[in-house]
């Protein structure tokens, strides 16, 4: 901003002594600097707050405001007198989710306190949906939302409620008008000022709140015992955020406590990294070599140039193959290409296109590049030379190359008087390494348990593309080893498929974690396909047989799967003819073979960034019925997926069908590393660890590996 004033007082001075011809260079800068104005009104807002239960809101009440998309805030707070732990995603524009796990700090569970339990506890999903933002264009209209605290599971603190938030920027001034019932009886409202908010100094993080607290502490039926009593329905305090992403507030509690928490806060969907990725290759610039072939530049030369260019740009060529083109002088190139280092298409694509630019011999007429992943054909791209040497040399861009030379099916492999010029045998094994830390919540013998260990195996591919897994896992720390395999409430009386898990954790401190093998084809036209066969988990292994038809730059895919699976031992590497089963509070043993069989559909709805799945078919425990699943996708490459799965399986909780659900995410570990992967890592937990709704896992699944190779962000 200083700088365009004084350039403008520059060009005014300039003016008085040159004369007007100089008034459109003025006009110019001064559309800057309305356009600078306007677009940091745009911009401006005041910090969002998040109340104890990691709501945006002001200490117990909601507001109507929430984050950006992608956000994700966990925290712990401390509100006599209860202990929360909470968790926050913002999982669409207008969308707010947050789990809590509330803790009744001095009241005993009745029936599992005395036997490791502890305190009562109870786990809450609360939803906001946003009717109208401040950013929708509105003016003068204030933020409106719709809630439900509690919304499933027991609902002890089951609310819905209506609310309201206008901001006054020029008084740096947030307020909030809401109606509530349930735990919220009636009207609420709250306050926020932000004084310092335009500073440059540590003070501009501060915001003083006030609240009017509706909750009904003293008739509610469910509230702590010593949280009955309010003294006033003032909650007041302060907040205070260290650049977003530290955020600690404290503030009376009903008139009569004093209440504290502190989150994390980071958006994880518009998150570019936490270090520029300064490790990465710059694109391919030189050397420039397009000799055409022939005696001063050979077929086996090419080849070693291509490939080692290949390599430094983070892939592996595979295989590459002269074939003769459309003329006698002329020749074609096919060449198989594995991405071993980056997660979106387009950067995979513009790379490959700088190498072949520069280095394809002048007498090649085109160059087909199939991609390859996981063992099996992908994609191809079909580039004519004169194509390339345009981009190469800027008179084309990557979007028009795209348009010329789009993906497309994979073609058949050129034979007749093809020649084989580079070709390169596939690892036969790659060891790896990655930590492994789970985690179980609601046991009878403690609220949270946890195992701590590290994972390992090679995995790598045997001749004809058969891709082979072997991985085995060592627990170093657990807490887990007093867990029983029921519910001490609500026993499951379905086979336990599912519910058993822990006996294997349990067992040993070493596990087989997988040993399977794996071919896939690409039988072209979209059409894929997979046979695995081995030891797919730590509890099932078997033989599993995947259809799948996914055409190119389509939204949708359809799949058939069926897997026959036996129920491995707790101990070693041995099969149970017979499972448990509970009758009652009896429990016996039934034969179980497991088939489980399902038609998928999926599809990507690119205007709300989400990818949809629908699963048709029988599950493990042999309850038939659908599973929903919704995954929400952001440009970072962090993915969000809440999941409902609707049985014929009768799985009764609190005299309820119980269906199975939950929520997983999963991150690209390059977000905390300086250089470009391909690598994930991720976490899912069900509400409850029952057996409706259960799946085996059958190895490497054809949608993921093809979806992630063509996905652009």
């Amino acid at each position: 901003m200083l700088f365009f004033v004084l350039l403008s007082g520059l060009l005014i001075g300039s003016a008085s002594f040159f004369g007007a011809e100089n008034e459109p260079v003025l006009g110019l800068f001064r559309d800057l600097e309305i356009v600078e104005e306007v677009d940091y009104k745009i911009n401006d807002s005041l910090p969002v707050l998040l109340n104890y239960s990691m709501q945006g809101g002001y200490f117990n009440m909601p507001s109507a405001r929430m984050a950006e998309p992608g956000n994700v805030a966990i925290g712990y707070s401390y509100l006599p007198p209860y202990r929360l732990v909470g968790l926050n995603f913002q999982y669409f524009e207008h969308m707010e989710l947050t789990g809590n796990y509330w803790i009744f700090h001095g009241v005993t569970e009745m029936h599992l306190g005395s036997q490791g339990y502890g305190d009562d506890a109870d786990r809450i999903a609360n939803i906001k949906v946003s009717l109208l933002r401040e950013k929708d264009g509105i003016p003068f209209v204030p933020e409106i939302a719709l809630g439900m605290n509690d919304f499933m599971g027991s609902m002890r603190f089951h609310s819905f409620y209506t609310v309201a938030t206008k901001n006054f920027l020029a008084q740096d001034l947030e307020f909030t008008m809401g109606w509530g019932c349930g735990r919220i009886r009636g009207f609420f409202g709250g306050l926020a000022w932000s004084p310092f908010r335009h500073q440059k100094n540590i003070f501009k993080g501060i915001t003083l709140a006030v609240e009017y607290d509706a909750n009904n502490y003293k008739a509610h039926s469910y509230e702590h015992v010593h949280g009955r009593d309010q003294k006033s329905p003032i909650n007041a305090g302060i907040h205070f955020s260290l650049f977003d992403f530290l955020k600690v507030s404290a503030s009376t509690v009903r008139g009569k406590e004093i209440g504290a928490s502190v989150a994390l806060n980071y958006n994880f969907g518009t998150s570019k990294g936490f270090f520029p990725k300064f490790a990465d290759p710059l694109p391919y610039s030189s050397p420039v070599d397009r000799e055409p072939i022939g005696p001063a530049r050979t077929e086996t030369e090419l080849a070693q140039e291509v490939a080692f260019a290949f390599r430094k740009q983070g892939f592996d060529l595979y295989s590459m193959i002269v074939f003769p083109g459309p003329e006698p002088k002329l020749k074609n190139l096919w060449m198989k290409v594995v991405n071993v280092s980056y997660r979106d298409e387009d950067v995979v694509r513009s790379r490959i296109q700088r190498i072949l630019g520069a280095l394809v011999p002048s007498n090649i007429f085109s160059v087909r590049v199939v991609i390859e992943s996981d063992g099996v054909d992908l994609q191809e791209y079909l580039y004519y030379t004169r194509d390339l040497r345009k981009f190469y040399e800027e008179k084309i861009g990557s979007f028009e190359l795209s348009i010329i030379s789009p993906m497309r099916e994979v073609t058949p492999k050129p034979g007749g008087d093809a020649s084989v010029i580079f070709r390169r045998n596939r690892k036969i094994w790659t060891l790896t390494f990655l930590p492994v830390f789970r985690t179980y919540f609601g046991s009878a013998k403690g609220k949270f348990k946890y195992d701590a260990g590290l994972q390992a195996g090679p995995e790598g591919y045997l001749p004809g593309s058969v891709y082979y897994s072997l991985w085995g896992s060592y627990i170093a720390i657990s807490s887990t080893h007093d867990i029983a395999p029921r519910d001490f409430y609500h026993p499951s009386h379905i086979v336990q498929v599912r519910s058993d898990s822990i006996l294997y954790r349990q067992s040993s401190s070493f596990h087989l974690e997988s040993a399977f093998l794996q071919k896939s084809w690409n039988m072209g036209y979209g059409w894929f396909s997979r046979l695995a066969l081995g030891y797919f988990e730590i509890a099932y292994a078997g033989a599993a047989l995947e259809a799948l038809y996914y055409p190119v730059y389509s939204d949708w895919a359809v799949g058939l799967e069926i897997a026959t699976v036996l129920k491995r031992k707790y101990r070693g590497i041995g099969f149970q003819k017979k499972i448990r089963k509970f009758d009652g509070s009896t429990l016996s043993y039934v034969d179980f073979v497991g088939l489980q069989y399902f038609i998928d559909l999926y599809y990507d709805f690119k205007p709300l960034e989400v990818d949809f799945k629908v699963s048709v078919g029988q599950f493990l425990a042999k309850d038939k019925g659908v599973r929903f699943e919704a995954t929400r996708y952001f440009k970072s490459g962090f993915r969000l997926s809440i999941w409902y799965s609707i049985t014929n399986g009768k799985d009764v909780i609190h005299n309820r069908n119980y269906y199975d659900k939950g929520f997983a995410f999963s991150l690209p570990l390059d977000i905390f590393l300086n250089k470009s992967s391909r690598t994930r890592i991720g976490y899912a937990m069900s509400a409850w660890l029952r057996d409706v709704g259960a799946k085996a896992n059958t190895g490497k699944e054809l949608f993921p590996i093809l979806h992630n190779e063509r996905e652009s962000i």
